[in-house]
């Protein structure tokens, strides 16, 4: 939970100098209200801003004039100073119930591939999965199970298990895991094949002559 207050500054200036008062400006938005500008504590942020994820709800408890207020919401943007790395701005976004949202959802991978076993290499491409979903089947992150992709085999979005509901953003074939084939791994499989195999058709071609030569 995050408590904030509504905000009256509006510029760049009071908006500088409500950061030096270690306040941290933002605002909250969705389909079935105003936008509204709120300002919080840049200590009470900070606490949680490395937990900050768009598939993750907030609990934001706003004081007004007349009380407090109770809102789950969503991180949808959170601004970073370039130079001093501190959170500027937040942008936080309240879901309509049946109403669809786009977000970024984590991808976390899990198992040991048969291919790295044999010497492969395990590429995560994607980190997060785009999605079209609606809010009450939001998941906080995608578990994916590599222990079955061997040698050149990839996970697709095709092969993803989604809540109805819920839609990936991404093509069904975009590979999200793939394992890749060291190419002097390849090289050595593909030159040791002939060596052991024509020795023993050459052996059984000269058999057959003979048997056949019994035979006569």
């Amino acid at each position: 939970m995050l408590t904030a207050e509504i905000r009256t500054e509006q510029g760049k200036r009071p908006v500088r100098r409500l950061r030096r008062q270690g306040m941290i400006p933002g605002i909250v938005y969705g389909p079935e209200m105003e936008p509204l500008a709120i300002k919080l504590k840049k200590q009470e942020v900070e606490k949680f801003v490395h937990a900050f994820s768009e598939a993750k709800p907030i609990t934001l408890k706003i004081k007004t004039d007349t009380g407090e207020q109770e809102i789950e919401v969503f991180v949808k943007k959170v601004q970073i100073d370039k130079v001093t790395d501190e959170v500027v701005h937040i942008d936080f976004y309240k879901p309509a119930k049946g109403h669809t949202m786009r977000i970024e959802i984590p991808i976390r991978v899990v198992g040991k591939p048969v291919g790295v076993e044999k010497g492969g290499i395990m590429e995560i491409i994607h980190t997060e999965l785009p999605v079209e979903t609606l809010p009450d089947v939001l998941l906080e992150h995608i578990e994916i199970d590599v222990t079955q992709l061997d040698l050149g085999q990839s996970y697709h979005v095709r092969d993803l298990r989604l809540p109805k509901g819920m839609k990936a953003l991404l093509p069904a074939e975009e590979a999200l895991v793939t394992i890749i084939v060291p190419r002097g791994l390849e090289v050595t499989e593909v030159a040791a094949a002939p060596a052991e195999t024509e020795p023993e058709v050459i052996k059984k071609g000269k058999k057959a002559e003979e048997t056949e030569e019994e035979k006569e």
